[in-house]
């Protein structure tokens, strides 16, 4: 028979009522439906650790830089 009762590291791990907003990084509830700093919609997102919003946004602005800096060196590149 295979022991149900929760490990010491489960109860550790889940003991916090309390989470991170995947997106603004503030602490919230971890049932909450939306983040109350930001108003994102998080239910079923919020994290167990804080993340870096700012971290996120320059790679997205990174990765939109090179796809534009690409598009233009094609045109470039069929125009001469």
């Amino acid at each position: 028979m295979q022991d149900e009762e929760p490990s010491d590291d489960d109860l550790a791990r889940f003991a916090e009522e309390t989470g991170f907003c995947p997106d603004c990084g503030e602490e919230i509830w971890d049932e909450a439906w939306q983040c109350p700093h930001c108003g994102e919609v998080v239910e079923n997102r919020v994290r167990r650790e804080r993340s870096d919003p700012a971290g996120r946004s320059v790679s997205k602005r990174t990765l939109v830089v090179l796809v534009v800096g690409l598009i233009l060196l094609f045109l470039l590149v069929q125009f001469r």
